[in-house]
C-alpha cells in the first residue's frame, strides 16, 4: 500500500517525525538521569511515557516509509534493506527478551546484564532500531527515511551517553570494564 501525498506534506510530515524523535527520546535520556528521584507513586507515569515514545517511534517510522516509498535501484537491494531490517528488528527483540523489565525500569541494584546481544554491544536495543531504520530506508528506497534514520541514530548515541552516566553511577568500575569488553560501542 503505497500513500501518494505532495511532496510539501512529505516533507513536514518528515520534519515533524525528527523533531518527535528527538524529544521523546530526550524524555528517555532525562527519564533515566531522574528515575530514582522520582517520588515512587510517579515512577509508573515515566515507565509508561517511556514505553508510550518507545512505541511510538517503532509505529511512526515504517508508516513513514509507506508515504515516502519509491522505486528500488534494484530489486535486489530492496530484498536486501528488508532482510537488514528484520535482522536488526530480531537483534532488537532478543535484546528485549533478554532484559526483560529492565527494558523501562531500571533496577535497583544487582548485576549488569552481559549474556545474549549484550555481549556484543552496549545499547542492542538502540543498534537494533538503528539497523531497521537503515534497512527499512534501503527497502523503501527513501532519501529522506535514510535522513530519518541518520537522525534516530545520532539521537539515541546521545541518549546511551545519559544512560551510561546513570549506569557508572550505580556499577561504577564493573560497567567501566563491561563496556570496555562489549565489541560495539555506541
Amino acid at each position: 500500500m503505497d500513500i501518494n501525498l505532495d511532496y510539501r506534506v512529505t516533507l513536514r510530515i518528515f520534519v515533524s517525525l525528527c523533531f518527535y524523535v528527538v524529544v521523546s527520546y530526550g524524555f528517555v535520556a532525562w527519564k533515566y538521569r531522574v528515575y530514582r528521584r522520582v517520588a515512587k507513586v510517579w515512577r509508573p507515569v515515566l515507565v509508561y511515557a517511556h514505553i508510550f515514545a518507545a512505541a511510538s517511534n517503532v509505529v511512526a517510522f515504517p508508516l513513514f516509509m509507506l508515504i515516502d516509498r519509491h522505486q528500488p535501484v534494484t530489486p535486489f537491494l530492496s530484498w536486501f534493506g528488508l532482510l537488514i531490517a528484520v535482522g536488526g528488528a530480531l537483534f532488537l527483540i532478543w535484546a528485549g527478551l533478554t532484559l526483560r523489565i529492565a527494558t523501562f525500569v531500571p533496577p535497583t541494584a544487582g548485576e549488569i546484564t552481559t549474556t545474549g546481544p549484550f555481549r556484543i554491544t552496549t545499547h542492542p536495543m538502540y543498534l537494533g532500531g538503528v539497523v531497521v531504520g537503515f534497512g527499512l530506508s534501503m527497502w523503501s528506497a527513501s532519501m529522506l527515511g535514510l535522513v530519518y534514520a541518520l537522525v534516530v541514530a545520532l539521537t539515541l548515541m546521545v541518549v546511551s551517553k545519559e544512560e551510561e552516566k546513570s549506569l557508572v553511577e550505580r556499577f561504577g568500575q564493573a560497567y567501566l570494564e563491561y563496556k570496555e569488553r562489549a565489541v560495539i560501542k555506541l
